[in-house]
């Protein structure tokens, strides 16, 4: 006579433990409670009281600093300035590149993923260099070649019959700029981790049972990358509405305001317009609560998929040879023409008698790199970007690394409210985010000990990248599966052991990404940091702001030519890396 053996019971994933006893199970729930309504509070404390500054100052007509006056005449002003809607508009049109770059930065991940060729780390490098370089240095690159005046291209251009012309100073040129250097490189780099952690057998079973090459990619493989492709849709329209210093040089000379330039405008302007700025800024705090909603609302719908478990995975499959050299040229073409070649020319100006002259005889020297290295200025900026930077990624990976495992796995109360509060960093545009930061510490009995430190500065930027560090470790999480964390929780391993001998290996490459993106993304950084630095803890990418707006060009493009050494060596690190080691692997 057969017996029928009880099948084990189920653990559930929000819970995340075995069945316990019920006093245990108390004390697991209420440490829960516990852990979830300090880290609430804590990002409160973070995220929220910049935006509270924000509100509140939008209603005070009496101006940041004197006693609060209630009044709406900064609303008011800011719904009727014409200069303002047209700022809007133009933000709106601009935001547009986000879309076509997520299509062309799928296309390169899968590529990149799913090909052999011979100089793929070529591109690889690349496009790490790209998304390292600083954005203003590009853009003075673009004004030597595309100035509708004196612009190489156009001198070019009229050698030809026709009245062919290009000009850098027009939407469709700020268009290009961020495309090619802030947009793509960015998207293709946080696609590829979630492509590669996809097992190609999955793609391989679709085609075997006749589905096309178009099919499988549509049945399979993008809905499996739909959480990782939400969210850099997201990421790039938030960092599209607050653009800031390739508009305030390419586009103030053609009247182009954007969102963050009219902020900025409003915030310099004399006496300074703080009601009208802030008022503004509530507008974008409005709009991106809404994406932040719509993104959680789509996330549930799309779901996640698991992809590593306990079985082996393959990891690549191959295209024909001749499709791998059409594909690695299109990339390499689109960085020559978009990267190399603009940087090229800067360097070139750098080394010019006056910056952009580079036809008949341009005086070569080298006195504007003497002058600008041995100014202490230059050095002491030097110093403290390297400082705040590896100050905001060191720090920001380990929080980043332990919120997003927590909220991946349910493992505290109040998930979904951590996961809004996540956002909210980025629903204040960086200028006002340093502003409202400015505020509140001067505001502070510690304002003494940490004005004119890196301290403030380090702390903005690593709350600045909160969202993009927690979101992409919380995406790789996501597709680790949870068994392998049960199992070890069966065997009575703590959590803390299982978060570090398990969920952080097996999330290296991510976790490398991070810290790599947290510490060129602090290098470079200027909305959030140009009005918190005092003459003493000025950064490269802000002295090489002030010297672009003045329109010390040849300054600006020797700073600029420093910074993308910087970042070639950082990518060739990177590269190095994820070849040796496995980690930050794009």
């Amino acid at each position: 006579m057969s017996q029928t053996i009880p099948e084990a019971p189920l653990l559930e994933s929000s819970e995340f433990s075995p069945a316990e006893p019920p006093a245990r199970t108390t004390i697991a729930s209420r440490r829960r409670l516990l852990v979830g309504m300090l880290l609430v509070l804590g990002l409160g404390a973070l995220t929220l009281a910049p935006i509270a500054q924000m509100l509140v100052q939008s209603f005070n007509v009496a101006g940041f600093g004197e006693p609060f006056v209630f009044g709406v005449d900064g609303w008011r002003d800011a719904a009727s300035s014409s200069r303002t809607r047209s700022a809007l508009w133009y933000t709106l049109v601009l935001s547009l590149r986000v879309p076509l770059a997520v299509l062309i930065g799928l296309a390169f991940a899968w590529f990149l993923v799913r090909s052999k060729f011979r100089f793929r780390r070529v591109i690889e490098y690349s496009l790490w260099f790209a998304f390292f370089l600083p954005t203003l240095p590009i853009a003075l690159g673009w004004i030597v070649l595309a100035d509708p005046h004196t612009g190489l291209i156009n001198q070019w251009l009229a050698l030809l019959p026709g009245n062919l012309r290009v000009d850098i100073y027009t939407v469709t040129g700020l268009l290009w700029v961020h495309v090619t250097l802030s947009t793509v490189p960015i998207i293709t780099i946080f696609l590829t981790p979630a492509l590669r952690q996809l097992d190609a057998s999955l793609e391989e079973s679709a085609v075997m049972c006749g589905a096309g090459t178009w099919r499988t990619l549509w049945r399979i493989t993008l809905p499996l990358v739909a959480p990782a492709a939400l969210a850099a849709t997201l990421v790039g329209f938030i960092r599209s509405l607050e653009i800031f210093e390739v508009e305030q040089v390419l586009g103030t000379p053609a009247g182009i305001d954007v969102y963050a330039t009219r902020i900025y405008d409003l915030i310099r302007w004399d006496p300074p317009l703080y009601p009208e700025a802030m008022a503004l800024g509530s507008i974008m705090l409005i709009v991106l609560l809404v994406l932040a909603i719509l993104y959680q609302l789509s996330l549930r719908r799309v779901g996640s998929h698991a992809t590593i478990t306990g079985r082996g995975m393959r990891t690549a499959t191959s295209f024909s040879r001749g499709w791998e050299w059409v594909g690695a040229a299109a990339i390499m073409l689109f960085m020559t023409v978009g990267v190399y070649l603009p940087l090229v020319i800067v360097a070139l100006g750098s080394t010019t008698w006056r910056f952009g002259y580079l036809t008949g005889d341009p005086g070569w020297t080298l006195g504007h790199w003497k002058v600008t290295l041995t100014d202490a200025t230059f050095a002491n900026s030097l110093t403290n970007s390297l400082l705040v930077s590896a100050g905001a990624a060191g720090i920001g990976v380990i929080c980043y690394a332990v919120l997003a495992w927590l909220i991946a796995r349910r493992s505290v109360a109040f998930p979904e409210l951590l996961s809004v509060m996540v956002w909210l960093p980025w629903a204040v545009p960086g200028l006002l985010l340093g502003f409202a930061w400015t505020a509140i510490i001067l505001a502070s009995p510690l304002a003494g000990l940490v004005w004119g430190t890196l301290v403030p500065l380090i702390a903005i930027l690593a709350i600045k990248e909160l969202p993009l560090g927690v979101q992409m470790l919380r995406t790789a999480i996501d597709q680790v599966s949870i068994e392998l964390e049960e199992a070890a929780l069966m065997v009575g391993s703590p959590r803390r052991v299982i978060f570090r001998r398990i969920v952080l290996p097996l999330i290296a490459p991510m976790l490398g990404t991070v810290f790599v993106f947290t510490f060129m993304m602090s290098l470079r950084d200027i909305g959030a940091t140009v009005l918190l630095a005092t003459p003493g803890t000025k950064t490269m990418a802000i002295l090489l702001f002030e010297y672009a707006v003045a329109g010390h060009y040849e300054a600006a493009a020797v700073i600029g030519v420093l910074m993308a050494c910087i970042a070639l060596i950082v990518a060739g690190v990177v590269g190095t890396a994820s070849r040796r080691y496995g980690v930050s692997r794009v």
